[in-house]
């Protein structure tokens, strides 16, 4: 049976995001044999040029519709705009990435439709005739397998999970445009700012060192500070959890939703292991995992696995390292000739 699915692309400063690709894939997935009859829509005030963007690269139909006023994300008006686009059409799935605005919108767009919702989706899988998602649960440590009971069924994909889809330039999809003349003034758009970075230069640093929700209170912080402190060209980090908290500024946060980065060296101390957090920093050439559960799935992907209290290990392995640095420069300092 052919599978109606429908996308909505996410897009930021006139460039349509990654993560609207590797939604296709997902729809590709989801349909398993046979092509599946897809449908891109986009929101916005000036959409017409993504929107052939989009039909141009896939070879897909695409939906643009034009919402004057709306040049930056309203979760009010998309919470509006998108169950009454739906209401109109029938979908068997809705596809969404699983970002800051799709998680906001998309429990709302399954409530109104009453269908089923799958949040963070990282795979497919097809058994016994029923369409499985996987997503990980309980900070990663397992990997879960949901099947919807009532449709339409309203997804978010996990940005990173899947290979984004290969333009196919010898397909041409349908383009249609409607307008949607609709305000709200409960959100109003006051203006955009930079996540402070705060000089940590963690996209070109040589040595990363990141802490995870293992170091259990902001103030334990230091211990990352005084590993990264032994490296030159390092810099800190952490991982999703703790910037929520507040213990670090997002412009701190390694993974999907933050820096990706390919140090030579990568600490992950106290960190599990999740995916949207591996996948910012599996390029790494070297990790070094520091986790006192020896389950952790960052376990899977470090080259040396320390299974240990990181407040603990930490301040002794810089006692030895500084103790064995004093050691080496005394061995080297052979005096001045001149001077005996």
């Amino acid at each position: 049976m052919i599978k109606k699915i429908a996308i909505i692309a996410e897009h930021h400063r006139g460039q349509i995001m990654p993560v609207t690709y590797e939604l296709l894939t997902l729809a590709q997935k989801i349909q398993d044999t046979g092509l599946p009859e897809i449908c891109f829509f986009i929101l916005g005030d000036d959409i017409e040029t993504l929107a052939e963007t989009i039909s141009r690269d896939t070879g897909y139909a695409v939906h643009g519709v034009h919402v004057p006023g709306l040049s930056h994300y309203n979760g009010a008006l998309y919470k509006k705009i998108l169950p009454a686009l739906f209401i109109e059409k029938s979908f068997d799935y809705i596809c969404a990435p699983n970002s800051t605005s799709g998680m906001d919108y998309v429990p709302a767009l399954s409530i109104a439709l009453g269908g089923s919702c799958i949040t963070g989706v990282e795979d497919v899988i097809q058994k016994d005739g029923t369409t499985c998602f996987v997503r990980s649960m309980f900070g990663g440590k397992i990997s879960a397998r949901f099947a919807a009971k009532s449709t339409p069924v309203v997804l978010t994909l996990q940005p990173g999970a899947l290979k984004a889809f290969s333009p196919d330039k010898k397909r041409k999809g349908l383009l249609k445009k409607s307008v949607r003349q609709i305000h709200d003034d409960k959100m109003i758009f006051t203006g955009t700012r930079p996540s402070p970075s705060e000089g940590s230069g963690l996209a070109s640093a040589e040595v990363v060192v990141s802490g995870g929700r293992g170091i259990r209170e902001s103030q334990n912080f230091k211990y990352i500070e005084m590993l990264a402190g032994l490296f030159p060209r390092s810099a800190t980090g952490g991982s999703r959890p703790i910037c929520d908290y507040k213990w670090i500024t997002y412009g701190k946060q390694v993974g999907i939703t933050g820096t990706t980065v390919s140090p030579k060296l990568y600490f992950a101390c106290g960190i599990s292991g999740a995916p949207q957090h591996i996948e910012g920093m599996k390029g790494a050439g070297f990790i070094v995992a520091i986790n006192t559960d020896p389950d952790a799935p960052v376990f899977q992907i470090a080259d040396v696995s320390i299974v240990e209290d990181l407040m603990e290990f930490i301040p002794l392995f810089v006692e030895t390292f500084k103790k064995k640095r004093r050691e080496e420069d005394e061995r080297n300092d052979v005096g001045d000739p001149f001077l005996a």
